[in-house]
């Protein structure tokens, strides 16, 4: 969900606009809502801090949360949450509750992943690298992104490892066993990538601001 569509959840359940709800108050609980949800899921993921929303991100609307997408609507209802209270509004615990259940959603969904930063090449074939990904040939990957991937890959599709290269770079296939995709455009932003195989990973928590 983009901030636009934020936006027009929290109007709705809210019955509030941009005059009732300046956008001021609302960038302060969208950032709130922001890093909510990423404390749920930062022991899941490297240690990501994504700089703050601002007034202009929310009037052009087009910027979009840095997880899962099947759980963006937890932003939204923080938000809503978080204007019930300060406006002292019976609705607040029903907004909690929602919360909670999204919460548990949430976390469950990243309990089965463990998202690690990567970086990612221009080529023929794309190559990703990170120092001890600990994958084998045919493992799955799954890629998440705070800006986009090259050309060639998408978010939240599951692809193969081919032609790993002793724990420090490997390339993927959307077949298993397949040719390497290519790798072209341009890229943007930090990227990650997760695997559904049951092995106990170890990561390092690098920054990034």
């Amino acid at each position: 969900m983009t901030l636009a569509q934020l936006q027009s959840y929290w109007y709705r359940r809210t019955k509030t606009n941009s005059t009732s709800f300046p956008a001021a108050d609302q960038v302060i609980a969208l950032n709130n809502a922001n890093e909510y949800a990423l404390s749920c899921i930062r022991d899941k993921t490297d240690n990501f801090l994504p700089t703050a929303w601002t007034t202009t991100d929310l009037s052009t609307g087009t910027a979009t949360p840095v997880f899962e997408s099947l759980y963006h609507q937890i932003i939204a209802l923080y938000v809503c949450w978080q204007w019930a209270i300060e406006n002292d509004q019976k609705k607040a615990a029903g907004f909690e509750r929602e919360l909670q259940m999204w919460e548990e959603k949430l976390r469950d969904f990243y309990d089965m992943r463990t998202y690690r930063i990567c970086t990612m090449t221009i080529a023929s074939p794309g190559v990703i690298t990170r120092k001890d990904h600990e994958l084998n040939d045919g493992d799955r990957v799954i890629f998440s992104t705070s800006g986009a991937l090259p050309t060639g890959l998408s978010v939240n599709t599951w692809y193969y490892v081919v032609n790993n290269d002793e724990d420090e770079t490997f390339q993927v296939s959307s077949t298993k066993d397949g040719t390497a995709i290519n790798t072209s455009g341009t890229q943007s932003g930090t990227h990650w990538f997760a695997t559904d195989k049951q092995v106990q990973i170890t990561t390092k928590q690098d920054n990034f601001r």
